[in-house]
């Protein structure tokens, strides 16, 4: 077990405690107290009354804040609150961005060497640290039609390896999140370029396909009772497509999947339930029991057996042809996140592998999730590596 992060230090408060929240109650009473009993004094009138009422807002207004977080867990301690990030460190490489047409499960684009032909000709396109390709995938079983990204790496266009097939790594978002929140917070495309550079991973592709058929819904990456078949679009019809456009490698040794979040759930649930597709799996911060919420709408109606075909903590079990490997992270500051991540370890049963990482510090926020990134990213492009050449 390891971690991405640094120990806290003692001034750094935990904001998501009961007695952090009942201080800051207890400040805000005693605020209101302090300007109503001081309302009418005749010294510094207009001042004081304008000075009491503008802290007494703002501490109504933060007290509310950290009762919501102490919920919710976004933001752990006080440095938590206090860093800005957006994502974690990237090469400051140039990763164009290229339209391609629509990808369908059955070839309609030429898979074989040298540049895809969409790409724009006469080498307009500097392709040194890989391309990223905005597309849709048509999914002929799920019968939904949504966006996706590409990231296409650099050694897809090297001549020398044009008859290479590559790994494969699908990227799933969290709840409110796009194949864009990748690209915009994360800036997943340089973050592969400079771990492929590196040698920290092999070259890869990497697809970020849209998750949720419906606008405002989220679909938890499942096929819906009687409604969207999400989990049909991403553990068939997307990998199909990909498959069927580009030059990758045999699946479901070479073909990994992670998300964050939501994402998370979703990487494990597909890796679980499509084990011809995917063999390994990394989750950030994600959860194992299928859950419905205002956000997901009746995603099971009822069906017990279905939201238990949809529940890791219970699938895990299931016997596979192949061992399936996955990578779990959560932050200690993500309340009940770490003990169900480790419950759900619990279950994993020989062939079947499990490696966990608790970061000591960090909330469910994206700060937190830039920070684990690399390492999971790290780990799932040795997981989906071929084996070594035995020596003869």
């Amino acid at each position: 077990m390891g971690n991405g992060l640094a120990a806290r230090p003692a001034w750094d408060l935990d904001i998501t405690s009961g007695w952090f929240v009942l201080g800051m109650t207890v400040v805000t009473v005693g605020a209101v107290v302090a300007t109503v009993l001081t309302w009418q004094r005749r010294r510094l009138k207009r001042t004081r009354r304008i000075v009491t009422l503008i802290f007494t807002q703002l501490m109504v207004t933060l007290t509310i804040l950290t009762a919501i977080n102490s919920r919710m867990y976004f933001y752990s301690t006080v440095s938590d609150v206090l860093t800005i990030a957006d994502g974690p460190p990237a090469p400051k490489v140039h990763v164009p961005h290229v339209k391609a047409p629509d990808l369908a499960t059955t070839a309609a684009l030429p898979a074989g060497p040298g540049a895809p032909a969409w790409m724009p000709p006469g080498g307009k396109v500097d392709t040194r640290h890989g391309v990223l390709v905005s597309t849709s995938v048509k999914g002929a079983k799920s019968g939904h039609h949504l966006p996706a990204n590409v990231y296409l790496p650099a050694a897809y266009f090297d001549p020398a390896r044009a008859a290479e097939r590559f790994p494969v790594i699908q990227l799933q978002s969290g709840y409110p999140g796009t194949p864009s929140t990748w690209i915009r917070r994360m800036r997943i495309e340089k973050i592969l370029a400079g771990l492929m550079e590196s040698g920290k991973i092999p070259a890869s592709i990497a697809v970020l396909p849209e998750q949720n058929p419906v606008d405002g819904r989220d679909s938890e990456c499942v096929d819906a009772v009687g409604g969207a078949r999400a989990a049909t679009y991403l553990g068939e019809d997307v990998p199909a497509a990909v498959e069927a456009n580009f030059r990758t490698a045999e699946r479901p040794a070479r073909w990994g999947i992670m998300g964050y979040s939501t994402g998370g759930f979703c990487a494990a649930n597909l890796a679980i339930n499509y084990p011809d597709r995917f063999g390994a799996a990394a989750s950030l911060s994600g959860y194992y029991k299928a859950i419905t919420d205002m956000t997901t709408g009746d995603l099971y109606k009822g069906n017990e057996e279905v939201r238990r075909a949809n529940s890791p903590i219970v699938t895990i079990d299931r016997p596979r042809a192949r061992p399936l490997r996955m990578y779990l992270f959560a932050a200690r500051g993500e309340g009940p996140a770490v003990k169900d991540m480790q419950h759900f370890a619990a279950r994993f049963r020989a062939p079947n592998e499990v490696t966990t990482v608790v970061a000591p510090s960090g909330g469910h926020n994206f700060h937190t999730w830039a920070l684990g990134i690399p390492d999971a990213l790290a780990w799932l492009g040795r997981a989906i590596s071929p084996p070594p050449a035995v020596a003869g």
